[in-house]
């Protein structure tokens, strides 16, 4: 008999924490395969809830149309500027969340890395890296919140698991300039979002083939179309290769037309703290002999992804520090320094369907 389950209907799972180990970005070559960079150009950090640092070289405003009001591909323009430029984002939204941490300092300062989205440009979004110094520093963002950012242009630490080499806007270390944001509408939740960006297979494809700088539909949330199906549970771009669970760990799995999903936040897990979150895990079902497929197709934010293994052997991944993870970061399985993955935000994102599956 038939076994069918609908999985999907999952509340929100808070942002995953997938902190960033320290390092220095990479400088974004016209093909998703840089070279390592000689020099620090991202944010070079510990996770002390004190100190941290961004982009090295003070630069010239840049993004904004003289401070009248958003320029035109605001953020298209910002992705061209050279690393340490000082760039201004106006009204644009917060659009994902991937990390979050209250400082332990007792301060009530917040790290938040998180995506925004212009609305008036909708394909068009970046990666934002503010540390518990940054200002305010007790903001942490919610989804739908519209906000002003001055920072500082440059890429993630090279040995940063999973988000290595993005481009984002930071920090800058010297002299020390915190990333400025101003909230301009807060709690306004996802019906301030701007919709997500329709796309197919065909589409994210070619994205795939292009440098961060011109990638379409970057660091925005989109809608890739359905039907589609869980193809390979297990794709080596996300194994896990390191002194530890080498080999038997994949941070997503593979769907029609070869495209990635990181399900770092739909997935089920245990946590340390012996607390447990059941979530719509698809691969863990697919490799349980199910057939897996998103008739409505898969939504989440489209942005880099990229694994730096951890040298000592931690089982977590996120805390191997400063020189614990491998810095010279890249995809598994190729000589790519980075691709691009489907990151969705929650189970709700992704509404599939599982037939076959063994019964516990």
């Amino acid at each position: 008999m038939e076994l069918r389950k609908k999985l999907g209907a999952a509340a929100l799972l808070a942002a995953a924490a997938m902190a960033t180990a320290a390092g220095c970005g990479g400088r974004d070559d016209p093909n998703p395969n840089p070279t390592p960079d000689a020099g620090c150009t991202g944010v070079c950090s510990t996770d002390a809830g004190t100190n941290d640092a961004g982009t090295n070289d003070a630069g010239t405003d840049a993004g904004t149309d003289g401070g009248t009001g958003p320029a035109a591909n605001q953020i298209a323009a910002t992705r061209k500027l050279s690393f340490g430029t000082k760039a201004t984002l106006r009204d644009v939204v917060v659009s994902g969340v991937h990390y979050e941490k209250l400082s332990d300092q007792g301060n009530g300062s917040w790290r938040s890395y998180f995506w925004v989205t212009d609305p008036a440009a909708p394909k068009e979004g970046l990666f934002i890296h503010k540390f518990y110094t940054d200002t305010p520093d007790a903001y942490h963002p919610q989804i739908g919140d519209t906000v002003d950012i001055v920072g500082y242009f440059g890429t993630e630490p090279n040995n940063s698991p999973f988000t290595g080499r993005r481009h984002h806007l930071a920090n800058q270390q010297t002299p020390a300039v915190p990333l400025a944001i101003t909230p301009k509408l807060t709690d306004a939740g996802t019906a301030n979002l701007p919709p997500a960006n329709e796309v197919t297979v065909d589409d994210l494809t070619a994205s795939l083939a292009a440098a961060q700088n011109s990638a379409a539909y970057l660091g925005t949330r989109v809608h890739l179309a359905g039907p589609l199906t869980l193809t390979n549970p297990q794709p080596s771009q996300l194994q896990r290769l390191d002194n530890e669970d080498a080999g038997t760990l994949f941070y997503g799995f593979e769907v029609t037309g070869g495209i990635l999903v990181y399900h770092d936040k739909t997935r089920s897990r245990t946590f340390s703290d012996g607390g447990t979150f059941e979530g719509c895990d698809f691969q863990k079902a697919a490799l349980d002999g199910g057939s897996v497929t998103f008739p409505n197709g898969i939504t989440g934010v489209w942005d880099t992804y990229t694994f730096a293994g951890c040298l000592n052997g931690s089982s977590n991944i996120t805390s191997c520090g400063g020189s614990g993870n491998d810095r010279d970061s890249g995809v598994p399985g190729t000589d790519q320094r980075y691709t691009y993955t489907i990151i969705p935000q929650g189970c709700e994102d992704l509404p599939g369907e599982v037939a076959d599956a063994a019964v516990p």
